[in-house]
């Protein structure tokens, strides 16, 4: 009997044919794809990671709201009012208050309801907290002149009560960057008091570059002294600072504005128009939505406002017939209006013509008298 080979429960592989590379270099090159793979998706996942903790210098402007001025935000007492038809609407957007991640501000580069921009362009070298100051400051005073504006143009006497200055911008990397701040107030300069922007100027350039001037501030209600190093521009004194001059009034009728947590100038031609709506029969809107954007100066002129292209939609969205805009802002709005009527306004008077020929009341001077029927001086 011939013998059996041996049994064995790990059989060797047969032998590879001539010519074939060895079994062990086969399978490392089997694994590269795997391991490559592998630090891909590690890859990935740190990149992913990094997305969202890196912060990038833009402002992302979007859609905001579309609100009803009514009684709750305007309320007026000393003379007798009217009750509204139809809405005027003022609008807001909606800005980051801080760096958005790479992840956000990618989504918000891809809508085309949304505008991203750098953010110096937006607030300059301030910070966002400083920026919020400076806007519930420009909030304030729009609302004062359009108290100032509207009661004027229905024939009340408006005594001015007084004007001050606030810093609306610092100069990045001048003199004045890292000390003064945008919405500080300026009450005097080297010891002198100042009450108007045009007296800024030359108490500053009276002193060479170079000079250590000092400033006496009213920040968030303190007051302060801080000094700053002149700069040099045209062979004088450089600040580097934007300033404005603010304005206070005796105003003859009480009227309330609480707009809440928003804030900027934007609205004013809206206040504007609304507290005249509240003020005389007849209904400025013709009983339709009216949406209305615009700042407005003592003059009765009215400003640009940016973020127009988002407002049209928050208008649109909220149901408006009509937009009344800024001039110079007009064709962006149209972009995004679709079947909504955009009206371009230079002034106060233009709104409320754009509102007669779209169907609202006529506008007249008003008897000056209180509710109580005794005439307003």
């Amino acid at each position: 009997m011939s013998e059996l080979p041996p049994v064995t429960d790990d059989p060797a592989p047969p032998a590879p044919p001539p010519g074939a590379p060895p079994r062990r270099a086969a399978r490392r090159r089997r694994r590269w794809p795997k391991i490559a793979g592998s630090i891909a998706l590690v890859v990935l996942a740190v990149t992913v990671t990094a997305m969202a903790f890196i912060k990038v210098p833009y402002v992302i402007i979007s859609p905001g709201e579309a609100t009803a001025l009514d009684r709750d935000i305007v309320s007026i007492s000393g003379a007798r009012t009217f009750r509204q038809r139809g809405e005027l609407l003022y609008l807001t957007v909606r800005l980051s208050n801080s760096d958005p991640n790479v992840w956000r501000w990618l989504f918000a580069e891809l809508d085309d309801d949304v505008s991203v921009e750098k953010r110096e362009d937006i607030i300059g070298c301030a910070s966002y907290a400083d920026n919020g100051r400076l806007q519930d400051e420009l909030m304030r005073q729009s609302q004062d002149i359009a108290k100032e504006v509207s009661l004027r143009r229905l024939g009340y006497d408006v005594p001015e009560a007084g004007t001050r200055v606030i810093i609306s911008d610092v100069l990045c990397d001048g003199p004045s960057d890292g000390t003064l701040r945008p919405g500080d107030g300026i009450t005097a300069v080297d010891g002198t008091p100042v009450s108007t922007a045009e007296e800024v100027g030359p108490l500053v350039q009276a002193h060479q570059p170079g000079d250590r001037l000092r400033l006496s501030l009213d920040r968030d209600g303190k007051a302060r002294d801080v000094t700053v190093r002149l700069g040099q521009r045209d062979g004088t004194g450089f600040l580097g600072i934007v300033s404005r001059t603010l304005h206070d009034w005796q105003f003859p009728v009480e009227v309330k504005i609480d707009t809440q947590r928003v804030s900027g100038p934007s609205a004013g031609l809206a206040f504007a128009l609304v507290i005249i709506d509240d003020l005389t029969p007849g209904a400025l809107t013709g009983g339709s939505k009216v949406a209305v954007t615009g700042s407005i100066e003592a003059d009765g002129s009215v400003g640009p406002v940016g973020g127009v292209a988002q407002k049209a939609v928050a208008a649109r969205e909220h149901g408006a017939s009509l937009m009344l805009v800024p001039v110079g802002e007009a064709a962006e709005a149209r972009e995004h209006a679709g079947d909504m009527e955009v009206v371009a306004v230079r002034t106060l008077d233009d709104a409320l013509r754009a509102l007669d020929r779209a169907g609202g009341s006529t506008v007249a001077t008003v008897p000056t008298t209180t509710a109580d029927g005794d005439p307003v001086r």
